[in-house]
């Protein structure tokens, strides 16, 4: 009986001994804290851990003090303290924190990410750009490693991304914050289109800019973006229907007036390839149609260019355009010449002489503004050249 009682006794007392352990190796983890020994504190927190992982108390506790050990380390060797913060957040919740620790759990997500992200926002502008960009993008990065989910900063990753001048992560981080919303901005499409385009897959970005689905006359920036994609891969037609509603829309706008003449003229050339393989073809009735069609895109086009440079006279690219335009457009009509009918030939020949006459003049006001310009200088000799073939083979 003495033994039975002495036997239950003992064993009450490991319990309280136990109990009692517990509570004293909280109490250890607190003072360590207060110290600023983390080191062990996380080393207390760990061995409890392994007696019971079941406890989200102390995972919150543990993220607190990789928290602090990441605000004293240099921000590109923070990483696996965040990943650890991010660790031990889900396992806290795994093991049922309850709603008063989910709510900690938010906050000082929210808190650390906030931290990091901003710290990459407030990059000095006056460092070297290459330095500035590498520091943001860590920053960034470290922020995306305790909210994977947050869309500003990987806009803001992207943006250091594509000015260190790595530009399919540029991608890369804009195609994946589009897996966390439901509803992507605008903004985030208009970049893709932009970063796409610069990596030369003007499809792509074709693709993106149009996902942006904004009302385009309102916004040109986006406009031109999609507009340089159509461009960019030979898509005339469709350039030139969005450039048509957009002069509509900004009559006065001198570079929209240039850049439409200019597809305007693409058009143009294609209908004239069209025409000459009508006259191979000896398809009268296409080359009728072809030659009506050619003529008032060209007029379209002459029309639009011309407008461009009367809003903006001292404008030597919208000068050039028109004499380029007069240029290739006459060399097209002097090819088509030699494949014609021969009852069209003189008609064709004559509207391209007219044509490098204005060529003429406008490579001539070219090289009076730049009278060093061998390209310009080149293009006038072999202009006046034909000229002077064309008038001494007429007077014969």
């Amino acid at each position: 009986m003495n033994i039975s009682s002495f036997t239950r006794l003992t064993g009450l007392l490991l319990v309280a001994g136990f109990f009692y352990s517990c509570s004293s190796s909280q109490a250890n983890i607190d003072d360590l804290l207060a110290n600023n020994n983390y080191e062990q504190a996380i080393t207390e927190i760990d061995d409890r851990l392994q007696e019971d992982p079941s406890q989200p108390g102390l995972y919150i506790q543990r993220a607190k003090i990789s928290a602090e050990l990441a605000s004293d380390t240099e921000p590109e060797l923070r990483a696996e303290f965040y990943s650890n913060i991010a660790n031990d957040f889900e396992s806290a919740m795994e093991y049922g924190a309850s709603p008063a620790q989910l709510s900690t759990i938010d906050s000082l997500r929210q808190q650390y990410w906030k931290e990091e992200h901003n710290a990459g926002l407030r990059i000095s502008e006056n460092e070297a750009q290459s330095e500035r960009f590498q520091r943001a993008q860590i920053h960034f990065q470290n922020a995306l490693i305790l909210r994977p989910d947050a869309i500003s900063s990987y806009q803001n990753l992207s943006v250091a991304q594509f000015n260190l001048g790595n530009l399919d992560e540029a991608i890369t981080s804009l195609e994946t914050a589009l897996n966390f919303t439901d509803e992507p901005s605008a903004k985030i499409y208009e970049n893709l289109g932009y970063l796409y385009l610069e990596k030369g897959n003007p499809t792509q970005a074709a693709y993106y800019y149009e996902l942006a689905n904004t009302n385009l006359t309102n916004d040109l920036n986006l406009a031109f973006g999609l507009i340089n994609a159509y461009i960019s891969s030979g898509n005339s037609k469709a350039a030139a229907g969005m450039l048509e509603s957009l002069v509509d829309e900004n009559p006065q706008n001198a570079n929209l007036r240039n850049v439409y003449g200019t597809q305007l003229y693409e058009l143009t050339s294609d209908i004239l390839d069209d025409l000459k393989t009508a006259y191979s073809n000896e398809n009268a009735s296409l080359v009728e149609r072809k030659r009506v069609e050619a003529e008032r895109m060209g007029e379209n086009a002459e029309e639009q260019l011309v407008e461009a440079f009367k809003r903006d006279t001292s404008n030597t690219e919208y000068l050039e355009s028109l004499a380029v335009f007069y240029n290739n457009l006459s060399a097209k009509y002097l090819g088509l010449a030699n494949a014609s009918f021969e009852d069209d030939k003189n008609s064709l020949r004559n509207k391209a002489y007219t044509l490098i006459d204005f060529a003429i003049e406008y490579y001539e006001k070219l090289t009076d503004l730049d009278p060093n310009n061998s390209e310009y200088n080149d293009k006038l000799e072999v202009l006046q050249t034909l000229k002077e073939r064309h008038n001494t083979s007429a007077a014969n």
